[in-house]
């Protein structure tokens, strides 16, 4: 029987294509501007595929202009059989193996520092954004503020990942702080990791 993937993923996914548009990490993935908004699309499938299965996907309140993936810290592996299922094949001839293999070492060299910063039981925010022309308005800030009081209720820390210093500022009004803030080896893209306690 075929997997049966979310109504939502493919507008959700678009979206998240232009939210990270000019994102560092994904300049880096897809450098060709004209493809990397098609590109992106099936990165970001894949994870809405996954956090729907193995997480949630916290969404504004008319389900379009912005999203949260979460994922438990015990889900955050992939296997061989999930890349597969979950769409590596097309992404692989739409994107081209080059492409595909930064990807896989970026995700691997983040899970590595990841590891380093927290061990016990966490959320891990996979993706969060907010299409471009609804930044600014208040969208990021429902999506993420009933959740992390949720964590909070649960007595759970949080972890992400982000690459855009722009982020940063949102992220410690939250209540993140900076756990490692360098570049991914080989210097490519400037990383930053921020963990939230629980309040």
């Amino acid at each position: 029987m075929a997997t049966q993937f979310h109504p939502e993923t493919e507008h959700l996914a678009g979206m998240l294509s232009r939210a990270f548009y000019q994102d560092p990490l994904f300049v880096y993935f897809f450098p060709n501007d004209a493809k990397r908004e098609r590109q992106s699309l099936h990165t970001f499938r894949f994870m809405l595929r996954h956090a729907h299965l193995n997480g949630k996907v916290v969404c504004s309140s008319n389900n379009r202009d912005g999203a949260a993936l979460w994922l438990p810290s015990d889900a955050m592996q992939h296997s061989w059989l999930d890349l597969m299922r979950l769409g590596l094949l097309p992404a692989f001839f739409a994107q081209g193996p080059m492409a595909v293999q930064r990807q896989l070492d970026a995700v691997e060299d983040m899970q590595a520092m990841h590891n380093t910063i927290i061990s016990e039981p966490h959320y891990y925010l996979t993706v969060f954004g907010v299409e471009p022309d609804k930044q600014g308005k208040g969208v990021g800030s429902s999506i993420l503020r009933p959740t992390l009081e949720q964590f909070d209720h649960e007595g759970m820390p949080a972890y992400l990942d982000t690459h855009n210093p722009e982020n940063v500022s949102l992220y410690l009004r939250f209540g993140f702080e900076i756990a490692h803030h360098g570049y991914l080896p080989g210097g490519a893209v400037m990383h930053w990791g921020m963990l939230r306690k629980p309040r």
